[in-house]
């Protein structure tokens, strides 16, 4: 039953695009997970003591964290050191990046876990499973990668570092796109090469 604690589904090890709602009880994860594709995200619903082990079981890293709840903790802060999509239900936490996104209604929250994922750069999107589609049907592996795509130009406040993979399978697949600083914003997102 939803929100009586961490069950196996929620613990284990999932390979696939994961989406982790944080909250103090099951509603806003069924309400996403009601949404979603599920060839495209699973989503898992974690209180905030069950935080750290629910993001544990996300291989490599969750794609996204959608939280509901006052603070973010440290397992959230620590996930979101990685190129993982934040948004937050109701106030933002200030320990959170500035990539992580607040929303007050959840209609516009909703909208946007779904831009997420029918994101679009340079003739890419978002895979079945995991992975991102590039033009011409190929699929490559790369958790980076997808949360680039699914970004767009909102990017993340990340070290550019912290996008090397995604940027050597750009290359070596030939998509003209890389990771950048975005001069303006100063976060990195996928832009043409320089």
């Amino acid at each position: 039953m939803v929100g009586e604690g961490p069950g196996l589904g929620l613990l284990a090890p999932e390979a696939d695009r994961t989406l982790v709602v944080l909250a103090a009880d099951g509603e806003l994860a069924v309400a996403l997970r009601d949404r979603s594709d599920r060839s495209l995200v699973v989503v898992k619903d974690a209180r905030p003591e069950e935080a750290e082990a629910v993001i544990r079981s996300c291989r490599p890293w969750p794609w996204m964290v959608v939280g509901a709840v006052p603070e973010a903790g440290p397992a959230v802060v620590a996930a979101l050191r990685r190129p993982v999509l934040a948004l937050w239900y109701g106030c933002r936490p200030p320990e959170l990046p500035r990539h992580a996104r607040a929303f007050a209604r959840f209609a516009d929250l909703a909208a946007a876990v779904q831009q997420a994922l029918d994101g679009e750069h340079a003739g890419m999107r978002l895979g079945a499973g995991a992975g991102v589609q590039l033009p011409g049907g190929r699929h490559i592996a790369g958790a980076a990668l997808q949360a680039l795509v699914s970004a767009g130009d909102r990017g993340f406040d990340l070290p550019l570092g912290t996008f090397r993979a995604a940027a050597r399978s750009l290359a070596a697949c030939g998509v003209a796109a890389r990771p950048l600083r975005d001069p303006r914003t100063g976060m990195v997102r996928l832009g043409p090469p320089g």
